[in-house]
């Protein structure tokens, strides 16, 4: 019995991240079909640098029902994943949306804030949410008819959009 609690002990410490860390909300993805949205956050380390092994912490918040957080499906992934991978010589991770495949976002932290830099109406801005227009297709699967892109123009400090038919 003393041996298994030993080893229960063991693994959590080992599983215990190194650091403490917190989450600060990217942007997020809002939809046509109920008030539900998906959450990005960026995880930071206590000194305040990305988490490199665990940049990103994407979930649903269920706004439609009372708020709690709930993990992405493996098949929602294939709608709302995301793949990233960290730019050494840029430093900051680029990411790209299952959804929004041809735009890189840029993540990283300005002025101890995080941020999510990219193009929208071809100039760089600081992205805040994703709208998603879907109507129902074959077999009940959604269907994207188009996507906003929203966020704060980077030179100018002013709110855009930029919306994008799906092809």
């Amino acid at each position: 019995m003393k041996r298994f609690f030993v080893v229960l002990a063991m693994t959590f410490l080992l599983s215990a991240p190194l650091f403490a860390q917190t989450a600060k909300e990217l942007f997020r993805i809002e939809r046509n079909t109920n008030a539900n949205i998906v959450r990005y956050d960026v995880v930071l380390n206590d000194d305040g640098t990305i988490n490199a092994n665990r940049p990103i912490d994407s979930y649903w918040l269920l706004l439609a029902g009372n708020g709690q957080r709930e993990e992405i499906t493996a098949f929602q992934r294939r709608a709302y994943g995301f793949t990233i991978r960290q730019n050494d010589a840029g430093g900051y991770f680029s990411m790209f949306l299952t959804a929004v495949k041809d735009r890189e976002i840029k993540v990283y932290v300005k002025d101890g804030e995080p941020k999510a830099e990219i193009l929208i109406n071809g100039a760089p801005a600081f992205l805040s949410s994703v709208y998603v227009d879907a109507s129902s297709g074959m077999f009940g699967i959604p269907r994207v008819n188009f996507y906003i892109l929203n966020g704060i123009d980077m030179e100018t400090g002013g709110q855009v959009s930029e919306k994008i038919a799906n092809r």
